[in-house]
């Protein structure tokens, strides 16, 4: 069985307990990584190693479909934001179409995630509570989120952990507007919410369904746009939240939500990542399993372990480590200078 991991950057650890989840399945197997840098960590660590186009060139989308036909893997995900934009716009369905399963959203579902703007009008249309969400260009409905609090969020419209994330009191805002030189169609505002921050991971089965399983942890600090040191907590708070979300969206596997539970315990939906997110290991290390999960399911077995059920208040911190592997050739991709590009 092979499984490949699209822009697996330096998720060494994701690798290494897909592996694991093989060999403790009986399953000869490949976990293969996909990357534009023939020198991320994950390379390291993998099975074998397909050197990419970076996802926005013209060269990327047959030369994935070419890889993709010649390796024949049973899984294909991947861990990038603007990659998994990239196979919404109907490339996963190409892949489909070979017979490999690609866990993504529907075009429409997946930009209601990728578009912060899109994000709090869907959640709005679901009913649920998130942030009100205004585009920087957007003067009136700029001065809405400014009269909602004393504090204010900014951050790319369409970023990626964390991008161009701020918190401004509004008269930092209004300073900050006038000497930005974003364009300002590309950036949101929100109030701040106050409250302590959670992470949920929800579950389905990698061809879609209803919720399989759900996973929590309270943030206890962040890093560079991912979270750092976390506590595992029960799901059971979550779980209505979970199917509402599933319900709408329509998720195949995993998908990664961020939440915001105020004082009076109302639960704000800040964000949505259709892909394993940097807070899963916390739970895995407490003994949930959604590589072994995977695997069992991809094998057309119910998986014997209970891989959604794990220990809670166990606290979990990232830290750095190295690995290290013999130098590969390093191909020039045609018609592309060599721009490497980590993956969080």
């Amino acid at each position: 069985m092979r499984i490949v991991i699209g822009s697996a950057g330096r998720r060494v650890y994701l690798v290494r307990w897909f592996q694991q989840a093989l060999r403790a399945a009986g399953i000869e197997g490949e976990v293969i990584v996909m990357e534009n840098d023939p020198n991320a960590p994950s390379v390291a660590v993998a099975d074998r190693f397909v050197r990419m186009p970076r996802y926005e060139t013209q060269q990327y989308r047959q030369r994935l479909l070419t890889a993709l036909a010649e390796l024949q893997p049973r899984l294909f995900f991947s861990l990038n934001d603007y990659e998994l934009t990239a196979l919404a716009t109907g490339l996963a369905d190409e892949i489909r179409a070979m017979g490999i399963i690609v866990p993504t959203l529907t075009a429409v579902k997946h930009r209601g995630c990728a578009d912060k703007y899109a994000t709090w009008q869907m959640l709005t249309g679901m009913g649920l509570k998130t942030p009100k969400t205004a585009l920087v260009s957007d003067t009136i409905g700029v001065e809405q989120v400014l009269s909602e609090g004393s504090d204010v969020i900014v951050k790319d419209r369409w970023g990626s952990g964390s991008s161009g994330l701020q918190r401004l009191s509004r008269h930092e805002f209004k300073y900050w507007l006038l000497q930005t030189a974003h364009d300002p169609s590309t950036l949101v505002v929100q109030p701040a919410i106050e409250g302590h921050e959670y992470g949920v991971d929800i579950v389905c089965p990698l061809e879609g369904g209803v919720v399989a399983g759900v996973l929590a942890r309270r943030k206890l600090a962040m890093r560079g746009g991912e979270t750092s040191v976390c506590q595992t907590i029960d799901p059971a708070e979550f779980f209505d939240l979970a199917e509402t979300l599933a319900a709408a969206l329509g998720p195949q596997g995993l998908i990664d939500v961020d939440i915001m539970r105020t004082a009076s315990g109302e639960n704000y939906v800040l964000d949505i990542n259709p892909r394993f997110g940097g807070g899963y290991p916390f739970n895995h290390l407490a003994g949930a399993d959604i590589p072994g999960y995977y695997i069992a399911s991809l094998s057309g077995h119910t998986n014997p372990t209970p891989w959604c059920q794990y220990r809670h208040g166990y606290t979990a911190v990232k830290h750095e480590d190295v690995v290290g592997f013999e130098s590969l050739a390093q191909h020039p991709i045609p018609n592309q200078p060599h721009t490497p590009e980590l993956h969080l």
